[in-house]
């Protein structure tokens, strides 16, 4: 049985459709939890060309007619950064040195461009345990007098020349946030002779505070983020230590970046997903999955609504069209219908029906465009050949109907394909819009007579803004027509990868796309016929990949 992957996801509430160079106070950093870094991987960019006429799947869809395509309009980025914003330390009560506005890395600030991890946090490789800290290092220059700095204003607890002995040097910042909680940051493997800070001394962000030294293993920082210990070096390696008191060091900074730059409001720790929620859904509360449950956050402080606990585990939960109903099904197969309760009167979910599924492998849930859900599902079959019972596995997918009727059941066709926590899908008028990846990507609708496919590819995902079906892939933006089921480009975006991460409809049939290139990351708004509006850096927010949502009518 798979279980769901599990990762973390920060929250960030974008107030960037105000007017540009709108002059905000400082936000007060919240609770920090850790970004994930991960990578999209580029989907392959379509050349604009004369569109044929469209020949349908064999559906009762009216016949075609030709439609010329779009010559697609460049689009430029201009390359204005907005870096988190910053203060001087100011000392205060329980924070003598002044509070944290934001943080950077210990070496090649603020966003260790020209450094590299030569270690992570949390690795094996030693009788003593697992990597306590991260081991960094600098490219294409020395590691050895190369500068350390201090990650944020604070206030030294330790500074010891020979802290730890024939490793050199260690020193130990303390750091107080506006909440009133506190973190530690350790420099370890300093040269003994810039040693030269004394416990008590406040430091303030990018201050140098010594150099790498010379320890027994080649010159290299070792530098952690922990809770305990301001006053003694510590092991370096321990046998669980995100369960002892030190936590991921890159996450932690990254968080916090994220938490200091304008525009974010709140920030949430998740261990779970959040949930896709069809562009039809309106909803002034974010829906995400974890401890075994399904729980609502307020899209405004991110308080907690609800929640409802999953006893068996998710495997797969998805909004219904109209975000009235939510449907989960857990590691056993049931699938429970969901009725919200409407957030001004408050109150719990309450189940409406549960039917029990062969469901329980490599899971995926969409909305149907009637209220539905589409569950899909990896099953495995016995079948006689040749007098032999042989094993096999097949996917599944059934279609069910708001009021809990199996309204059909099929066997997917094999170029029909999609991963669970696949977002290649959106809801237009009666059908399902599903995007299919691969050297062989088309589209497909799905329905209440099934699955038929389009005869021509549009991207990698797809959303619907008002009465107009959008698609994307790493550098060109598309245009759906279900009535024709016809493909028209209207914009393309410079050669990048991974090009488009995310794409957001908002409520004025403009849209929101997060575009990563070389060397920056950008929030791009297009109004309703693909032309920029303008564009926002959010490259200082982490190097996680972005989701975009929309929660009662503000993006997300």
């Amino acid at each position: 049985m798979q279980r769901p992957r599990t990762r973390w996801l920060p929250l960030i509430l974008l107030l960037l459709l105000a007017a540009a160079g709108c002059n905000r106070p400082a936000p007060t950093p919240p609770d920090r939890p850790p970004a994930v870094e991960s990578t999209q991987t580029a989907t392959a960019t379509h050349t604009a060309t004369a569109t044929a006429t469209i020949t349908p799947s064999p559906t009762a869809t009216p016949s075609p007619t030709p439609t010329p395509t779009a010559t697609a309009q460049p689009i430029q980025i201009s390359d204005a950064v907005r870096p988190p914003e910053a203060s001087a330390p100011s000392p205060q009560d329980g924070a003598p040195c002044g509070l944290v506005d934001t943080l950077d890395f210990p070496v090649d600030p603020p966003l260790a461009e020209e450094a590299y991890l030569i270690q992570g946090f949390g690795r094996g490789g030693r009788p003593a345990g697992q990597h306590a800290g991260e081991d960094w290092g600098l490219l294409d220059r020395p590691n050895l007098g190369a500068p350390v700095y201090s990650i944020g204003h604070g206030r030294v607890t330790y500074a010891q020349p020979l802290g730890w002995g024939r490793d050199k040097g260690v020193i130990i910042v303390e750091h107080r946030f506006a909440d009133g909680s506190r973190i530690l940051s350790f420099y370890g493997h300093l040269e003994p002779s810039t040693v030269t800070v004394r416990a008590g001394d406040c430091v303030e962000r990018g201050e140098e505070i010594a150099r790498i030294g010379r320890p027994r293993t080649p010159p290299h920082l070792h530098f952690e983020m922990r809770s305990h210990m301001p006053d003694e070096p510590g092991p370096g390696y321990w046998p669980d230590p995100a369960s002892a008191g030190w936590t991921g060091p890159s996450q932690f900074i990254w968080n916090n970046r994220m938490a200091a730059s304008p525009g974010v409001v709140w920030s949430q720790r998740l261990d779970g997903a959040l949930l896709s929620v069809p562009a039809s859904a309106v909803s002034d509360a974010v829906l995400v999955t974890q401890n075994n449950g399904i729980q609502a956050l307020d899209v405004a402080d991110g308080t907690a609504r609800w929640r409802v606990a999953v006893a068996d585990g998710v495997a797969g939960a998805v909004l219904s069209a109209d975000g009235s109903a939510l449907y989960v099904l857990d590691q056993t197969g049931m699938l429970s219908a969901l009725d919200l309760p409407v957030s001004a009167e408050g109150g719990q979910p309450v189940t409406r029906w549960q039917i029990a599924l062969d469901a329980k492998e490599d899971v995926a849930l969409m909305p149907l465009a009637d209220g539905g859900v589409l569950v899909s599902a990896w099953e495995i079959v016995f079948h006689e050949l040749d007098g032999k019972w042989e094993l096999s596995g097949q996917r599944q997918m059934t279609a069910i109907a708001a009021d809990g009727d199996i309204t059909w059941e099929r066997t997917r066709p094999s170029s029909l394909y999609w991963q669970p926590e696949d977002d290649r899908w959106t809801l237009a008028g009666s059908e399902l819009v599903l995007a299919v990846p691969g050297n062989d990507a088309r589209v497909w609708s799905i329905d209440r007579e099934g699955p038929a496919q389009w005869t021509r590819a549009a991207g990698e995902q797809y959303t619907v803004n008002g009465d107009q079906i959008w698609g994307f892939d790493a550098g060109t933006v598309y245009q759906l027509q279900p009535g024709t089921r016809s493909v028209v480009e209207v914009a393309s975006l410079p050669a990048a990868s991974p090009g488009i991460e995310a794409i957001l409809p908002l409520p004025d049939e403009r849209l929101l796309l997060a575009y990563r290139d070389r060397s920056d990351r950008r929030l791009l708004l297009l109004d309703s016929d693909g032309a920029l509006i303008w564009d926002r850096s959010f490259a200082s927010l982490g190097a996680a990949t972005p989701s975009l949502l929309l929660a009662g009518n503000q993006p997300l």
